[in-house]
């Protein structure tokens, strides 16, 4: 199974995937969809074989590829319906020409948080294990991502495409990838601090997030994408197919106190402190809680390594800046 179809190579995670899974398999030929002929030469000078100039409303084409593909890995948008469902469609067309098509979707562990407004409540207690069956069937429909998520185990359970979940947690770290290079929940704490010259967290402070350097996370891609292409997967339910991934934990004020002084030195905040933001103001900084472990990575082999997000944080405030 050679032939890749792409979508999300401009972005953050879609970028470092592109070129994690290239140096590993050189022999892929991948297509990406990218939006403008600008960044498709950015997108094949970082591996892709062939650029398609559209966008993801484009349902037909992405249809149409994705029929063409043996592998469509979709680290775009983990909340497009329509999307979704084009790239389904295509891959069960490809089925019937006997091979048995693979999914690699990217979510996110958004899908298992709870909104406890800044603090810590009882009710964000449980620590959500990918391992466990029963804690990936038991997310509810209402949760961000769920719906798409749903989508696909029922592709999967059909039986004619094979589909796996990565649901990676608050990321940091500079990326790899030819366009897009930071991530979204520190960098826009960093935004909104240098905007009001203050850095901010919400509420208490004391609401919780795992976190994943985007280096490891494309380690635990070129696993997951590995075991697809193995054919050696004894996996006989898609809810063993859905992968957290998560390894430091933190909260959002000690985020937002390790990143003050750091802001206050370059001159862009006027105080090396940060202060807590009534929930009801509306921050624009995360203020709920999620918990995860990737106890089914980490049995797949995957070995995190990289700088804790304390560590890596002075790289992620300047490529914010710059």
């Amino acid at each position: 199974m050679t032939s890749v179809f792409f979508l999300g190579a401009t972005g953050y995670i879609g970028g470092a995937v592109l070129v994690a899974l290239k140096s590993v398999h050189p022999e892929l030929e991948i297509t990406a969809l990218v939006r403008s002929q600008e960044k498709a030469t950015a997108v094949q000078r970082a591996g892709a074989a062939k650029v398609i100039i559209g966008s993801h409303d484009e349902v037909e084409k992405i249809q149409s590829k994705s029929a063409e593909s043996d592998i469509v890995v979709n680290a775009a948008d983990a909340d497009d319906l329509p999307l979704t469902i084009a790239i389904i469609a295509g891959l069960k067309e490809r089925a019937k020409l006997g091979l048995k098509p693979i999914l690699l979707h990217t979510s996110g562990t958004g899908v298992v948080s709870v909104n406890t407004k800044g603090g810590f409540t009882p009710d964000a207690e449980k620590i959500w294990n990918d391992n466990k069956e029963d804690d990936i069937r038991s997310i509810s429909p209402s949760q961000p991502h769920r719906e798409i998520d749903l989508e696909i185990f029922k592709a999967d359970e059909e039986g004619i495409i094979s589909a796996y979940i990565i649901a990676p947690s608050t990321i940091y770290g500079v990326g790899s990838g030819p366009v897009n290079k930071t991530s979204q929940q520190i960098p826009k704490m960093i935004r909104v601090a240098v905007e009001r010259k203050q850095t901010v967290y919400a509420g208490e402070g004391t609401n919780k997030w795992n976190n994943v350097h985007i280096h490891d996370l494309t380690d635990l891609y070129d696993l997951v994408f590995n075991l697809a292409i193995s054919g050696k997967d004894t996996a006989k339910s898609p809810f063993e197919k859905f992968y957290f991934g998560s390894v430091g934990e933190h909260t959002w004020g000690e985020v937002a106190r390790d990143i003050a002084p750091l802001l206050h030195k370059r001159g862009l905040v006027n105080s090396d402190q940060a202060i807590s933001v009534p929930v009801s103001e509306k921050p624009g900084v995360t203020a709920t809680t999620s918990r995860s472990v990737s106890e089914r990575g980490f049995a797949l082999g995957w070995k995190p390594k990289s700088k804790s997000y304390k560590e890596s944080l002075g790289e992620d405030v300047e490529m914010t800046i710059a």
